[in-house]
C-alpha cells in the first residue's frame, strides 16, 4: 500500500489511545532477527540484523539506515498494518502531520512486516521483516549482507547500476561523470560496518529527533 494511503485499520499491537498520544508496552530484554531489503535492486542490497526488541518505529528505521550507510538524513515514512508514521521533525509538508513513528514502540512478532519510505523526492523503498524473535541479549549487530551502500543523493544512478553495469557507465558518462565518483568497487565488510553500526544509529537519532 502507499504511503499517500490512510486506511482505517487496527493499529499495531499492544497500543492504548491516549488523549496525548499513543502508549505501548515496553518490549522485553531479548533480540530480534529483522530481514531488511532495498526493493527493486533485484535482491542485491540486504541486511541481516539482530536488533534489541525495545524500539521505537522510528529506532528500527534508523538501524536500517545506519546499516546502508546511510548520510543524507532525509525524510522517511515508515508503514505498520498499512499505516504511515512519519520521521520526527519532517519537512515536507505532505506528510509531517502523519503521526511520528518516534512515538509507536511495536511488540514484535515473528513475520512482522514493515515498508519504508526513505527520500521522497528520489524514494528508496525498503522492506523490513521480523524472521525471529530470541531470548538471548547481545549488541546491535549485522549479521549479514550484500550490497556497500544507499548512493544518498544518487539515486537514479544507483537504479542503473544493480540493472547493469554498461547502462550504469552509459549513464554515468551521459551525466559528464566519472566512475571514480561512485563506491563501485567498494565491498560490504560486515566486521567494519559492526564497528560503526552504534555510532550511525545515535548520529541519526540525533539528527532526526534532536531541538
Amino acid at each position: 500500500m502507499s504511503v499517500l494511503e490512510e486506511e482505517k485499520k487496527p493499529y499495531f499491537k499492544g497500543e492504548k489511545s491516549t488523549k496525548k498520544g499513543y502508549m505501548y508496552s515496553r518490549g522485553k530484554s531479548i533480540m530480534i532477527k529483522v530481514y531488511t531489503e532495498v526493493l527493486g535492486f533485484n535482491n542485491l542490497m540486504y541486511r541481516y540484523m539482530s536488533l534489541p526488541n525495545s524500539l521505537s518505529l522510528a529506532d528500527l528505521a534508523y538501524y536500517t539506515l545506519a546499516s546502508y550507510l546511510s548520510e543524507e538524513y532525509a525524510d522517511f515514512v515508515i508503514e505498520v498494518n498499512g499505516i504511515p508514521f512519519v520521521c520526527p521533525n519532517c519537512e515536507d509538508e505532505q506528510f509531517n502531520k502523519l503521526p511520528c513513528a518516534s512515538s509507536i514502540q511495536p511488540d514484535f512478532k515473528e513475520g512482522d512486516t514493515f515498508k519504508m519510505v526513505y527520500n521522497l523526492e528520489e524514494p528508496f523503498e525498503i522492506e523490513i521483516q521480523v524472521e525471529k524473535v530470541d531470548d538471548i541479549e547481545e549488541d546491535a549487530n549485522v549479521v549479514n549482507g550484500r550490497g556497500f551502500a544507499i548512493w544518498d543523493g544518487f539515486k537514479e544512478f544507483q537504479d542503473y547500476y544493480y540493472q547493469s553495469m554498461e547502462l550504469f557507465k552509459e549513464y554515468v558518462e551521459a551525466n559528464e561523470m566519472s566512475l571514480s565518483d561512485f563506491p563501485v568497487d567498494e565491498d560490504l565488510d560486515i566486521v567494519e560496518l559492526n564497528k560503526v553500526l552504534e555510532y550511525n544509529f545515535e548520529e541519526l537519532k540525533d539528527v532526526y529527533e534532536g531541538e
